[in-house]
């Protein structure tokens, strides 16, 4: 049985048995990232259990079948790792020269010049006590002044502020914060201006690299984890344990040898805010996969960075429902090309960045994942509903595993979407006899090292579970 869920965010656990062996066929690199990343032969089945449907009565339930192959993944799991290392020393190496770049807490003191208050911009570990128990354990912006406004007692304690407004003023103004500030871009679609605000996207990646306290936990390189001694079968649970991490280093090295992977992972949802009026958020959020899974996935960790915030309107001025709903797949890709647009250079070129513990390493930004459900990804796909976003399954056959298809050719989709203003009539008709919607320019066609079809992660609450 072969299970590969290499892309699955934050993560699955799962093994895949293989006829793939540790030798150097295995690891031969070709520039189709597909290939690489496409489902392995079929492989000689483990003897069956005694339990299994095969080797018992027609009365023996179905599901003994789902419980010993658990059973057997989970016992897989939990014995001893075999490691294959990366080929290359270099890559994912730091940088020789030394950085002129500033790790998080040197960059912080920089900032307030002011090392011997350790509490600044505070003025004692009173007055920040005080700060901290107003914003995250407060009753309210309103008691809070209340509070402040007893006589004597901001002189008696000390506090650097005597309300919350200068309190938040001095947290929003004085303690020095890596990660970007929010920017706004107009964009024009039906006669219509709409505003997109995000963040520099190579910032908030650069911000999260350099965290302090997340500099032990970064990966650089990846690695492939066995289950038995022989290496035939492969263990998967976290994205630099992967095949798309291997495969993406292998093709940059014949590139620019030496450099760090930071796969990019974005994620978005349309999501109601209030009942009132129904108003609408489309927060887009980033996180890297440098750094683990257990990470990723807890807010509290704050290894995920809220992106931006895309337009959310429904166009209803346009009365075409088809038209309308094409105008708003090509609203979306031109926000997002706005909200990506800092990561192709570097993506390319590379650009040094400063681990927390101050190691400087010349990284390569890449998209590598995009999270959500269903209709997301057909939007960020491109694909018409019904269809797969990642395979050319046909439609009648979705959910059918016995069968394997191969994913979607990107290079075949770039070529129909090229020809978008200089043959119109057959630009659309390819777009339909392809399966894909008609859009002017996705955010995804010119990203380096990505492919969108390879992107999607499934969605493991409406596709699995429900």
């Amino acid at each position: 049985m072969d299970i590969d869920f290499d892309n699955v965010e934050p993560g699955a656990d799962d093994i895949e048995r293989s006829s793939e062996s540790s030798s150097d066929d295995e690891d031969e690199f070709t520039a189709n990232l597909g290939a690489e990343l496409s489902p392995p032969p079929d492989a000689q089945q483990p003897p069956l259990p005694a339990s299994h449907p095969e080797q018992q009565p027609d009365n023996q339930p179905e599901l003994d079948s789902a419980q010993d192959t658990r059973i057997r993944i989970e016992t897989a799991l939990r014995s001893k790792l075999y490691s294959t290392p990366y080929p290359s020393e270099k890559a994912g190496a730091p940088v020789s020269k030394p950085s002129r770049l500033q790790a998080g807490y040197q960059h912080y003191a920089d900032k307030l010049n002011s090392r011997a208050n350790v509490y600044a911009p505070f003025n004692s570990e009173l007055d920040w006590r005080v700060a901290r128990w107003a914003k995250l354990r407060g009753p309210g912006s309103t008691a809070v002044t209340e509070l402040l406004s007893i006589p004597e007692l901001c002189d008696r304690l000390g506090l650097s502020y005597k309300n919350t407004r200068e309190l938040n003023r001095l947290i929003d103004t004085e303690i020095p914060n890596l990660r970007p500030q929010f920017k706004l871009k107009e964009i024009e679609m039906a006669g219509e201006i709409y505003e997109v605000y995000f963040r520099d996207a190579l910032e908030c990646v650069r911000a999260l690299f350099a965290e302090p306290e997340f500099a032990r936990y970064i990966i650089t390189k990846p690695e492939r984890y066995y289950t038995d001694e022989d290496k035939t079968m492969r263990a998967y649970w976290d994205m630099h344990t992967g095949k798309w991490w291997w495969a993406t280093q292998r093709q940059l090295d014949q590139d620019k040898l030496g450099g760090t992977v930071v796969p990019i992972i974005i994620s978005s949802d349309k999501t109601q805010v209030t009942l009132f009026r129904g108003k609408m958020a489309y927060p887009v959020y980033l996180t890297i996969g440098n750094l683990p899974k257990e990470i990723r996935r807890k807010p509290s960790q704050r290894g995920q960075v809220l992106l931006g915030y895309l337009p959310t309107t429904k166009l209803d001025q346009v009365t075409n429902a088809s038209a309308r709903r094409r105008m708003l797949a090509n609203l979306f890709h031109a926000s997002m090309r706005e909200v990506m647009s800092s990561l192709k250079k570097p993506g390319e070129d590379g650009v040094e960045m400063v681990r927390g513990d101050g190691v400087c390493f010349r990284c390569h930004p890449i998209f590598a994942a995009y999270v959500g459900d269903y209709l997301e990804q057909l939007l960020v796909a491109g694909v018409k509903y019904g269809e797969c976003p990642i395979c050319e399954v046909p439609r009648d056959k979705l959910g059918d595993s016995a069968t394997q298809y191969p994913f979607r050719d990107l290079e075949a989709v770039l070529e129909i979407l090229a020809i978008a203003d200089d043959r119109p009539a057959d630009y659309l008709q390819a777009c339909k006899h392809a399966g894909i919607r008609p859009i002017y320019r996705p955010f995804w066609d010119d990203l380096p090292y990505s492919d969108i079809f390879l992107s999607i992660t499934p969605d493991i609450l409406h596709q699995l579970y429900q």
